[in-house]
Protein backbone atom coordinates (compact mmCIF):
# COMPACT_ATOMS: atom_id res chain seq x y z
CA UNK A 1 0.00 0.00 0.00
CA UNK A 2 2.84 2.62 0.54
CA UNK A 3 4.84 1.58 -2.62
CA UNK A 4 1.18 2.18 -4.03
CA UNK A 5 0.74 5.51 -2.04
CA UNK A 6 4.33 6.26 -3.41
CA UNK A 7 3.89 5.81 -6.94
CA UNK A 8 0.76 8.63 -6.87
CA UNK A 9 3.42 11.33 -5.90
CA UNK A 10 4.55 13.77 -8.17
CA UNK A 11 8.42 13.64 -9.59
CA UNK A 12 10.88 16.13 -7.84
CA UNK A 13 11.94 18.47 -10.13
CA UNK A 14 14.33 20.85 -10.81
CA UNK A 15 13.00 24.82 -10.81
CA UNK A 16 14.80 27.20 -13.31
CA UNK A 17 15.87 29.87 -11.24
CA UNK A 18 17.81 33.10 -12.71
CA UNK A 19 19.36 33.58 -16.32
CA UNK A 20 21.28 36.43 -18.34
CA UNK A 21 22.73 37.26 -21.26
CA UNK A 22 25.81 38.97 -21.01
CA UNK A 23 26.51 40.53 -24.66
CA UNK A 24 29.99 41.69 -23.80
CA UNK A 25 30.84 37.80 -23.20
CA UNK A 26 28.03 36.42 -26.31
CA UNK A 27 26.72 33.92 -23.31
CA UNK A 28 24.04 33.02 -21.46
CA UNK A 29 24.25 31.95 -18.29
CA UNK A 30 21.10 30.34 -15.88
CA UNK A 31 21.13 28.25 -13.13
CA UNK A 32 18.30 25.67 -11.34
CA UNK A 33 17.65 24.49 -7.98
CA UNK A 34 19.07 21.39 -8.63
CA UNK A 35 20.97 19.14 -10.88
CA UNK A 36 20.12 19.62 -14.28
CA UNK A 37 21.94 17.82 -17.76
CA UNK A 38 20.60 19.82 -20.64
CA UNK A 39 20.31 18.80 -24.21
CA UNK A 40 21.30 21.36 -26.92
CA UNK A 41 20.73 21.91 -30.54
CA UNK A 42 21.37 24.61 -33.46
CA UNK A 43 18.33 24.92 -35.88
CA UNK A 44 17.64 27.08 -38.47
CA UNK A 45 14.76 28.79 -40.36
CA UNK A 46 15.51 31.18 -38.33
CA UNK A 47 18.95 30.26 -36.83
CA UNK A 48 18.85 29.71 -33.32
CA UNK A 49 20.20 27.90 -30.61
CA UNK A 50 17.72 25.60 -28.03
CA UNK A 51 18.27 24.50 -25.24
CA UNK A 52 16.22 21.75 -23.55
CA UNK A 53 15.84 21.32 -19.57
CA UNK A 54 14.45 18.11 -19.04
CA UNK A 55 13.25 17.27 -15.96
CA UNK A 56 12.81 21.64 -14.76
CA UNK A 57 9.91 23.62 -14.30
CA UNK A 58 9.54 26.78 -15.05
CA UNK A 59 7.02 28.81 -12.27
CA UNK A 60 7.42 31.84 -13.92
CA UNK A 61 5.51 33.06 -17.19
CA UNK A 62 7.17 32.73 -20.60
CA UNK A 63 10.03 35.34 -21.02
CA UNK A 64 10.99 36.62 -24.55
CA UNK A 65 13.47 39.46 -24.19
CA UNK A 66 14.99 41.57 -26.75
CA UNK A 67 19.04 41.65 -26.87
CA UNK A 68 19.97 43.52 -29.93
CA UNK A 69 22.75 43.20 -32.22
CA UNK A 70 23.84 39.57 -33.53
CA UNK A 71 21.53 37.97 -30.89
CA UNK A 72 17.93 39.32 -31.58
CA UNK A 73 15.97 38.01 -29.09
CA UNK A 74 16.08 35.28 -25.62
CA UNK A 75 12.94 33.48 -25.16
CA UNK A 76 12.14 30.78 -22.33
CA UNK A 77 9.03 28.87 -21.80
CA UNK A 78 7.56 25.87 -20.79
CA UNK A 79 8.06 23.21 -23.71
CA UNK A 80 6.36 20.20 -21.82
CA UNK A 81 5.54 19.28 -18.66
CA UNK A 82 9.09 18.13 -17.20
CA UNK A 83 11.34 20.38 -19.99
CA UNK A 84 12.22 23.99 -19.81
CA UNK A 85 13.21 25.40 -22.97
CA UNK A 86 15.79 28.21 -23.70
CA UNK A 87 16.23 29.98 -27.36
CA UNK A 88 18.52 31.68 -28.49
CA UNK A 89 17.13 33.24 -32.10
CA UNK A 90 20.51 35.07 -34.01
CA UNK A 91 19.30 38.38 -35.83
CA UNK A 92 18.56 37.91 -39.22
CA UNK A 93 21.67 37.17 -41.60
CA UNK A 94 23.49 36.25 -39.04
CA UNK A 95 25.37 32.57 -38.58
CA UNK A 96 27.51 30.98 -36.36
CA UNK A 97 29.86 28.07 -36.27
CA UNK A 98 27.92 25.25 -34.42
CA UNK A 99 31.31 23.70 -33.49
CA UNK A 100 32.41 26.23 -31.17
CA UNK A 101 29.29 26.72 -29.54
CA UNK A 102 29.45 25.07 -26.15
CA UNK A 103 27.23 24.48 -23.33
CA UNK A 104 29.40 24.48 -20.32
CA UNK A 105 28.66 23.38 -16.52
CA UNK A 106 30.13 25.30 -14.24
CA UNK A 107 28.29 23.30 -10.93
CA UNK A 108 25.47 20.84 -11.61
CA UNK A 109 23.29 23.81 -10.74
CA UNK A 110 24.93 26.40 -12.94
CA UNK A 111 25.31 26.48 -16.76
CA UNK A 112 26.50 29.06 -19.79
CA UNK A 113 25.89 28.85 -23.26
CA UNK A 114 28.71 30.09 -24.57
CA UNK A 115 28.16 31.89 -27.92
CA UNK A 116 31.15 31.73 -31.08
CA UNK A 117 31.93 35.35 -32.73
CA UNK A 118 28.06 35.72 -35.25
CA UNK A 119 29.71 36.20 -38.93
CA UNK A 120 27.71 38.14 -40.85
CA UNK A 121 25.02 41.01 -39.85
CA UNK A 122 24.31 42.70 -43.23
CA UNK A 123 22.06 41.69 -45.63
CA UNK A 124 23.71 39.99 -48.82
CA UNK A 125 24.05 42.27 -51.93
CA UNK A 126 21.20 42.31 -54.59
CA UNK A 127 23.96 41.52 -56.88
CA UNK A 128 24.87 38.45 -54.91
CA UNK A 129 21.02 37.17 -54.20
CA UNK A 130 19.31 37.96 -57.48
CA UNK A 131 18.67 36.08 -60.77
CA UNK A 132 21.56 36.82 -62.66
CA UNK A 133 20.04 35.13 -66.10
CA UNK A 134 18.03 36.73 -68.82
CA UNK A 135 15.64 34.02 -70.23
CA UNK A 136 16.67 31.44 -73.66
CA UNK A 137 14.68 30.38 -76.13
CA UNK A 138 14.41 26.63 -77.08
CA UNK A 139 15.93 25.28 -73.20
CA UNK A 140 12.98 22.33 -72.24
CA UNK A 141 12.84 23.50 -68.41
CA UNK A 142 11.70 27.05 -67.39
CA UNK A 143 12.81 27.64 -63.47
CA UNK A 144 9.40 30.09 -62.39
CA UNK A 145 9.98 31.08 -58.54
CA UNK A 146 11.82 30.35 -55.30
CA UNK A 147 10.22 29.87 -51.67
CA UNK A 148 11.01 28.57 -48.53
CA UNK A 149 8.87 25.70 -47.33
CA UNK A 150 8.76 24.35 -43.81
CA UNK A 151 11.35 21.90 -45.02
CA UNK A 152 13.62 23.73 -47.11
CA UNK A 153 13.53 25.74 -50.25
CA UNK A 154 11.21 24.80 -53.52
CA UNK A 155 11.80 25.47 -56.86
CA UNK A 156 8.86 25.76 -59.11
CA UNK A 157 10.07 24.50 -62.61
CA UNK A 158 7.57 24.59 -65.67
CA UNK A 159 8.33 22.34 -69.03
CA UNK A 160 10.13 19.31 -68.60
CA UNK A 161 11.74 17.72 -65.94
CA UNK A 162 14.94 18.70 -65.59
CA UNK A 163 17.96 16.94 -65.85
CA UNK A 164 19.64 17.94 -62.34
CA UNK A 165 23.33 17.74 -60.43
CA UNK A 166 24.19 18.58 -57.20
CA UNK A 167 27.65 19.13 -55.87
CA UNK A 168 28.89 20.78 -53.08
CA UNK A 169 31.86 22.76 -54.29
CA UNK A 170 33.49 24.06 -51.03
CA UNK A 171 32.51 24.22 -47.33
CA UNK A 172 29.98 27.47 -48.09
CA UNK A 173 28.93 26.78 -51.31
CA UNK A 174 26.35 23.99 -52.67
CA UNK A 175 26.17 24.01 -56.35
CA UNK A 176 22.80 22.36 -58.81
CA UNK A 177 23.06 22.55 -62.13
CA UNK A 178 19.77 22.09 -64.29
CA UNK A 179 20.47 20.69 -67.81
CA UNK A 180 18.84 22.19 -71.09
CA UNK A 181 16.94 24.70 -68.70
CA UNK A 182 16.22 28.62 -68.65
CA UNK A 183 15.00 31.02 -66.23
CA UNK A 184 11.28 32.57 -66.87
CA UNK A 185 11.01 36.21 -67.79
CA UNK A 186 9.04 36.84 -64.30
CA UNK A 187 11.94 35.75 -62.52
CA UNK A 188 15.08 38.13 -63.95
CA UNK A 189 16.07 40.20 -61.36
CA UNK A 190 13.99 39.17 -58.86
CA UNK A 191 15.24 38.82 -54.94
CA UNK A 192 15.74 35.72 -53.63
CA UNK A 193 14.89 34.10 -49.98
CA UNK A 194 17.76 34.33 -47.33
CA UNK A 195 18.32 33.80 -43.80
CA UNK A 196 16.20 30.60 -44.16
CA UNK A 197 18.15 27.62 -43.15
CA UNK A 198 21.16 29.14 -42.62
CA UNK A 199 21.28 30.38 -46.36
CA UNK A 200 22.51 33.91 -46.91
CA UNK A 201 23.14 33.86 -50.94
CA UNK A 202 21.65 32.90 -53.67
CA UNK A 203 23.18 33.32 -57.64
CA UNK A 204 21.34 32.17 -60.35
CA UNK A 205 23.35 32.48 -63.23
CA UNK A 206 23.89 30.21 -66.87
CA UNK A 207 26.75 28.72 -67.79
CA UNK A 208 28.73 27.57 -71.24
CA UNK A 209 27.84 23.98 -72.29
CA UNK A 210 26.60 22.36 -75.27
CA UNK A 211 22.97 22.36 -74.41
CA UNK A 212 21.43 26.02 -72.28
CA UNK A 213 22.59 24.75 -68.68
CA UNK A 214 21.56 26.95 -65.26
CA UNK A 215 23.52 26.90 -62.23
CA UNK A 216 22.04 27.67 -58.97
CA UNK A 217 24.70 28.28 -56.10
CA UNK A 218 23.46 28.43 -52.60
CA UNK A 219 25.78 30.20 -49.76
CA UNK A 220 25.46 27.84 -46.82
CA UNK A 221 26.52 27.37 -43.34
CA UNK A 222 30.21 26.30 -43.34
CA UNK A 223 31.10 23.02 -42.62
CA UNK A 224 27.31 22.13 -42.19
CA UNK A 225 26.40 18.78 -43.82
CA UNK A 226 25.77 18.08 -47.37
CA UNK A 227 22.18 19.79 -48.51
CA UNK A 228 20.08 17.05 -51.01
CA UNK A 229 17.79 17.78 -54.27
CA UNK A 230 15.33 15.99 -55.68
CA UNK A 231 12.85 16.45 -58.86
CA UNK A 232 9.54 16.54 -57.16
CA UNK A 233 6.98 15.22 -60.08
CA UNK A 234 8.08 17.17 -62.75
CA UNK A 235 6.62 20.42 -61.09
CA UNK A 236 9.54 21.39 -59.29
CA UNK A 237 13.08 20.91 -57.34
CA UNK A 238 12.68 20.15 -53.57
CA UNK A 239 15.50 21.15 -51.83
CA UNK A 240 16.56 19.83 -48.34
CA UNK A 241 18.84 21.34 -45.80
CA UNK A 242 20.92 19.29 -43.49
CA UNK A 243 19.09 18.09 -39.85
CA UNK A 244 19.31 20.24 -36.83
CA UNK A 245 22.55 19.62 -34.80
CA UNK A 246 21.63 18.33 -31.39
CA UNK A 247 23.08 16.78 -28.14
CA UNK A 248 21.00 13.84 -26.47
CA UNK A 249 22.19 14.94 -23.20
CA UNK A 250 25.34 16.15 -21.67
CA UNK A 251 28.43 13.60 -21.80
CA UNK A 252 30.11 12.00 -18.86
CA UNK A 253 33.11 13.59 -18.83
CA UNK A 254 34.61 17.19 -17.66
CA UNK A 255 36.42 17.13 -20.97
CA UNK A 256 34.74 18.71 -24.01
CA UNK A 257 32.68 16.26 -25.54
CA UNK A 258 30.94 15.92 -28.66
CA UNK A 259 27.52 13.42 -28.54
CA UNK A 260 25.69 13.47 -31.78
CA UNK A 261 21.76 12.70 -31.40
CA UNK A 262 19.96 10.25 -33.66
CA UNK A 263 18.66 13.12 -35.83
CA UNK A 264 21.91 15.05 -36.30
CA UNK A 265 23.61 15.23 -39.40
CA UNK A 266 25.78 18.06 -38.83
CA UNK A 267 28.96 18.55 -36.44
CA UNK A 268 27.19 18.74 -32.89
CA UNK A 269 27.72 21.44 -30.21
CA UNK A 270 30.34 21.32 -27.83
CA UNK A 271 29.52 20.26 -24.03
CA UNK A 272 31.24 20.16 -20.76
CA UNK A 273 30.27 18.65 -17.93
CA UNK A 274 30.82 19.78 -14.61
CA UNK A 275 31.35 16.59 -12.87
CA UNK A 276 32.42 13.01 -14.19
CA UNK A 277 30.06 10.20 -14.27
CA UNK A 278 29.99 6.62 -16.12
CA UNK A 279 29.73 6.74 -19.65
CA UNK A 280 27.04 4.84 -20.96
CA UNK A 281 27.57 3.80 -25.11
CA UNK A 282 24.43 4.95 -27.50
CA UNK A 283 22.05 2.32 -28.22
CA UNK A 284 20.33 1.49 -31.66
CA UNK A 285 17.23 3.45 -32.40
CA UNK A 286 14.12 1.21 -32.31
CA UNK A 287 11.96 1.99 -34.62
CA UNK A 288 8.06 2.06 -33.77
CA UNK A 289 6.41 -0.05 -36.19
CA UNK A 290 3.14 1.23 -37.14
CA UNK A 291 0.18 0.58 -35.75
CA UNK A 292 -2.39 -1.62 -36.96
CA UNK A 293 -5.82 -0.70 -38.04
CA UNK A 294 -8.70 -1.31 -35.62
CA UNK A 295 -12.37 -0.02 -35.48
CA UNK A 296 -13.16 3.38 -34.13
CA UNK A 297 -15.71 3.41 -30.50
CA UNK A 298 -19.20 2.60 -30.88
CA UNK A 299 -20.21 6.14 -29.54
CA UNK A 300 -19.95 8.65 -32.99
CA UNK A 301 -20.01 12.39 -33.76
CA UNK A 302 -22.41 14.13 -35.58
CA UNK A 303 -20.29 14.71 -38.87
CA UNK A 304 -21.30 18.63 -38.86
CA UNK A 305 -20.94 18.45 -35.05
CA UNK A 306 -16.90 19.46 -33.89
CA UNK A 307 -13.78 20.36 -35.34
CA UNK A 308 -10.80 18.47 -33.67
CA UNK A 309 -7.20 19.72 -33.75
CA UNK A 310 -4.42 16.86 -33.04
CA UNK A 311 -1.17 17.96 -32.01
CA UNK A 312 1.45 15.55 -32.50
CA UNK A 313 4.30 16.60 -30.17
CA UNK A 314 8.21 17.43 -31.67
CA UNK A 315 9.04 16.29 -35.02
CA UNK A 316 11.88 16.75 -37.45
CA UNK A 317 14.96 18.17 -36.27
CA UNK A 318 13.12 18.21 -32.84
CA UNK A 319 13.14 14.49 -31.56
CA UNK A 320 11.72 15.65 -28.26
CA UNK A 321 12.84 13.50 -25.35
CA UNK A 322 15.53 10.46 -25.85
CA UNK A 323 13.64 7.65 -24.22
CA UNK A 324 14.87 3.61 -23.21
CA UNK A 325 17.25 2.33 -25.48
CA UNK A 326 17.15 5.58 -27.89
CA UNK A 327 13.46 5.64 -28.09
CA UNK A 328 12.71 8.88 -30.08
CA UNK A 329 9.67 10.74 -28.31
CA UNK A 330 8.89 12.17 -31.95
CA UNK A 331 7.89 8.50 -33.22
CA UNK A 332 5.81 7.62 -30.04
CA UNK A 333 3.68 10.87 -30.70
CA UNK A 334 3.33 10.28 -34.62
CA UNK A 335 2.06 6.78 -33.58
CA UNK A 336 -1.06 7.61 -31.16
CA UNK A 337 -1.57 10.93 -32.90
CA UNK A 338 -2.31 9.73 -36.17
CA UNK A 339 -4.33 6.41 -34.88
CA UNK A 340 -6.37 9.21 -32.54
CA UNK A 341 -6.54 11.16 -35.66
CA UNK A 342 -7.97 7.90 -37.97
CA UNK A 343 -10.36 6.75 -35.18
CA UNK A 344 -11.98 10.39 -35.03
CA UNK A 345 -12.53 10.86 -38.40
CA UNK A 346 -13.88 7.17 -38.88
CA UNK A 347 -16.60 8.43 -36.34
CA UNK A 348 -17.61 11.43 -38.05
CA UNK A 349 -15.59 14.19 -36.60
CA UNK A 350 -13.18 16.77 -38.91
CA UNK A 351 -9.74 16.38 -37.67
CA UNK A 352 -7.21 18.59 -37.97
CA UNK A 353 -3.65 17.45 -37.54
CA UNK A 354 -1.08 20.28 -36.57
CA UNK A 355 1.70 18.08 -38.81
CA UNK A 356 0.56 15.14 -40.85
CA UNK A 357 4.63 13.98 -41.69
CA UNK A 358 7.94 14.03 -39.62
CA UNK A 359 8.63 17.95 -39.61
CA UNK A 360 9.53 20.57 -36.95
CA UNK A 361 6.88 23.04 -36.31
CA UNK A 362 7.39 25.40 -33.53
CA UNK A 363 4.59 26.01 -30.36
CA UNK A 364 2.88 29.12 -31.97
CA UNK A 365 2.12 27.87 -35.44
CA UNK A 366 0.57 24.86 -33.63
CA UNK A 367 -2.01 26.98 -32.04
CA UNK A 368 -2.14 29.35 -35.08
CA UNK A 369 -2.90 25.54 -37.33
CA UNK A 370 -5.65 25.24 -34.88
CA UNK A 371 -7.44 29.08 -35.04
CA UNK A 372 -7.26 29.38 -38.48
CA UNK A 373 -9.35 26.10 -38.55
CA UNK A 374 -12.07 27.26 -35.99
CA UNK A 375 -11.46 24.37 -34.20
CA UNK A 376 -13.44 23.49 -31.39
CA UNK A 377 -10.95 20.82 -29.48
CA UNK A 378 -7.33 20.96 -29.13
CA UNK A 379 -5.61 18.08 -27.96
CA UNK A 380 -1.89 17.50 -27.97
CA UNK A 381 -0.19 14.23 -27.26
CA UNK A 382 3.49 14.18 -26.10
CA UNK A 383 5.17 11.39 -23.78
CA UNK A 384 6.63 12.15 -20.77
CA UNK A 385 10.41 12.09 -19.37
CA UNK A 386 12.68 12.81 -16.44
CA UNK A 387 16.07 11.08 -15.81
CA UNK A 388 17.03 8.09 -17.31
CA UNK A 389 18.23 6.76 -14.19
CA UNK A 390 14.58 7.10 -12.37
CA UNK A 391 13.44 3.68 -14.90
CA UNK A 392 10.53 3.76 -11.76
CA UNK A 393 8.64 6.58 -13.03
CA UNK A 394 5.75 5.38 -15.12
CA UNK A 395 2.32 7.15 -15.41
CA UNK A 396 0.01 8.95 -16.88
CA UNK A 397 -0.80 12.85 -16.82
CA UNK A 398 -2.76 14.92 -18.19
CA UNK A 399 -2.89 19.27 -18.27
CA UNK A 400 -4.98 21.97 -18.72
CA UNK A 401 -4.83 25.72 -18.33
CA UNK A 402 -8.18 27.14 -18.16
CA UNK A 403 -11.45 26.03 -19.95
CA UNK A 404 -9.78 22.38 -20.41
CA UNK A 405 -10.41 21.30 -17.23
CA UNK A 406 -13.67 19.57 -17.89
CA UNK A 407 -11.72 18.16 -21.39
CA UNK A 408 -8.29 16.74 -19.41
CA UNK A 409 -10.36 15.08 -16.86
CA UNK A 410 -12.70 13.08 -19.46
CA UNK A 411 -9.95 12.06 -21.22
CA UNK A 412 -7.96 11.46 -18.70
CA UNK A 413 -10.54 9.00 -17.34
CA UNK A 414 -11.24 7.31 -20.43
CA UNK A 415 -7.54 6.11 -21.22
CA UNK A 416 -7.38 4.65 -17.75
CA UNK A 417 -10.41 2.51 -18.47
CA UNK A 418 -8.23 0.91 -21.74
CA UNK A 419 -4.99 1.19 -20.27
CA UNK A 420 -3.51 -0.25 -17.03
CA UNK A 421 -0.84 2.39 -16.08
CA UNK A 422 -0.10 4.55 -12.87
CA UNK A 423 -2.71 7.31 -12.45
CA UNK A 424 -0.29 10.58 -12.06
CA UNK A 425 -3.59 13.06 -12.19
CA UNK A 426 -5.18 15.72 -14.14
CA UNK A 427 -2.93 18.93 -13.13
CA UNK A 428 -2.87 22.84 -14.30
CA UNK A 429 -0.06 24.36 -16.55
CA UNK A 430 0.69 27.12 -18.26
CA UNK A 431 2.37 25.16 -21.88
CA UNK A 432 2.22 27.56 -25.10
CA UNK A 433 -0.48 25.12 -26.67
CA UNK A 434 -2.74 25.48 -23.59
CA UNK A 435 -2.25 29.38 -22.68
CA UNK A 436 -2.79 30.97 -26.07
CA UNK A 437 -5.53 28.33 -27.28
CA UNK A 438 -9.10 29.84 -27.37
CA UNK A 439 -10.60 26.21 -27.73
CA UNK A 440 -10.87 24.06 -24.21
CA UNK A 441 -7.27 22.33 -24.74
CA UNK A 442 -5.57 19.52 -22.97
CA UNK A 443 -1.78 18.20 -23.54
CA UNK A 444 -1.18 14.33 -22.58
CA UNK A 445 1.56 13.26 -21.21
CA UNK A 446 0.99 9.61 -22.30
CA UNK A 447 3.76 7.71 -20.36
CA UNK A 448 7.45 8.38 -19.52
CA UNK A 449 9.73 7.48 -22.08
CA UNK A 450 12.16 7.34 -19.61
CA UNK A 451 10.34 5.08 -17.71
CA UNK A 452 11.07 1.34 -17.53
CA UNK A 453 7.09 0.16 -18.22
CA UNK A 454 6.23 2.89 -20.43
CA UNK A 455 9.16 2.53 -22.64
CA UNK A 456 8.00 -1.42 -23.13
CA UNK A 457 4.46 -0.13 -23.71
CA UNK A 458 5.61 2.52 -26.33
CA UNK A 459 7.38 -0.35 -28.50
CA UNK A 460 4.09 -2.13 -28.01
CA UNK A 461 1.77 -1.49 -31.08
CA UNK A 462 -1.39 -2.97 -29.29
CA UNK A 463 -0.69 -0.60 -26.24
CA UNK A 464 -0.50 2.34 -28.39
CA UNK A 465 -3.84 1.63 -30.23
CA UNK A 466 -5.29 1.10 -26.55
CA UNK A 467 -3.80 4.36 -26.24
CA UNK A 468 -5.24 5.99 -28.74
CA UNK A 469 -8.86 4.38 -28.53
CA UNK A 470 -8.54 5.90 -25.08
CA UNK A 471 -7.97 9.36 -25.70
CA UNK A 472 -10.39 9.33 -29.36
CA UNK A 473 -13.12 7.57 -27.09
CA UNK A 474 -12.83 10.74 -24.62
CA UNK A 475 -12.97 13.26 -26.76
CA UNK A 476 -16.04 11.77 -28.48
CA UNK A 477 -17.51 11.45 -24.71
CA UNK A 478 -17.21 15.33 -24.09
CA UNK A 479 -17.72 16.28 -27.73
CA UNK A 480 -21.27 14.73 -27.37
CA UNK A 481 -22.00 16.31 -24.12
CA UNK A 482 -20.67 19.40 -24.09
CA UNK A 483 -20.84 20.95 -27.14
Amino acid sequence: MVGGLLLMLPVEAAQFRTWRFDPQQNRLEFSTDAPVQPRAQLLFNPTRIVVDLPGTTLEQRTINQAVGGAVQAVRIGQFDAQTTRLVIELAPGYTLNPDQVVVRGETPQQWVVQLPPTQGGTAPSASTNRVNATPISGAATQVEGVRTTPDGFFIRTSGTSPNLTVERVSDTQVVLQLENATVAAALTGQTLPTNGFGVTAWDIQPVSAAVPTLQITLTVPANSADWQASVSNGSGIVILPPRGVAIAAVPASPSVASAQAPTAASPPIAVQSPTPAPVVPPQPQPAVPATPAVPPPDSGIPKQAVTIAIDPGHGGRDPGAIGVGGLREKDVTSAIAYEVARILEQSGAQVILTRSDDREIDLAPRVQIAERANADLFVSIHANSISLSRPEVNGLETYYHSSGNRLAQVIHQSILRLVTMPDRGVRQARFHVLVNTSMPAVLVETGFITGAQDARNFNDPAWRTRMAQGIAAGIMQYAQRSL
